[in-house]
């Protein structure tokens, strides 16, 4: 009689690496992809913690997943298509890493105040709670003549040779 030896079937199996990491590098990416285009068009600080963690993540399945499938791997650098894929993915990576290092930094204030210069009076009166006859009379108190209450500050500026902050601090003023 064979004596039967006990032996846990977790001990049995190699683990499926492949198992877990493909998931993972799925859902991550979709993760990380859907926060990156959040924080580039929308904002920043709620997502970015998030983004940066659940990439770290993504980076370490990716590192799992190459692990796991090494042999399918590396047949990828031995195929003309696949070289040139894996070398503009880098590029492009590489020119917005680049791009953003060297943009200078935006200031929110000086962004409002520019398109709030670009306004027209129409638009800019129920902001400060007036209509645009009320704004133009008050303007036309202050001495700076609107005739067309299409015009924006930037142009009544122009008009009477003045700074738009001039104009801006009549406006709220």
């Amino acid at each position: 009689m064979r004596r039967r030896v006990f032996r846990p079937n977790i001990l049995m199996k190699k683990i499926n690496i492949r198992g877990f990491s493909t998931p993972l590098i799925i859902g991550a990416g979709i993760f990380v992809a859907l926060t990156g285009l959040i924080m580039f068009f929308i904002t920043t600080d709620p997502f970015r913690f998030a983004h940066e963690l659940v990439g770290i993540s993504f980076a370490v399945a990716i590192v799992l997943h190459i692990f796991s499938n090494w042999r399918p791997f590396k047949r990828y650098f031995s195929q003309h298509r696949a070289v040139i894929i894996i070398a503009l993915a880098w590029l492009i990576g590489i020119s917005l890493v680049a791009t953003s290092a060297f943009r200078e930094p935006v200031d929110a204030e000086e962004v409002v105040v520019e398109r709030i210069e670009q306004t027209s009076i129409q638009l800019l009166a129920p902001v400060v709670g007036k209509t645009p006859e009320m704004l133009t009379r008050h303007l036309s108190d202050a001495g700076y003549s609107v005739d067309d209450p299409r015009i924006t500050l930037e142009e009544i500026a122009e008009q009477h040779e003045v700074d738009t902050e001039v104009i801006l601090l009549s406006v709220f003023h």
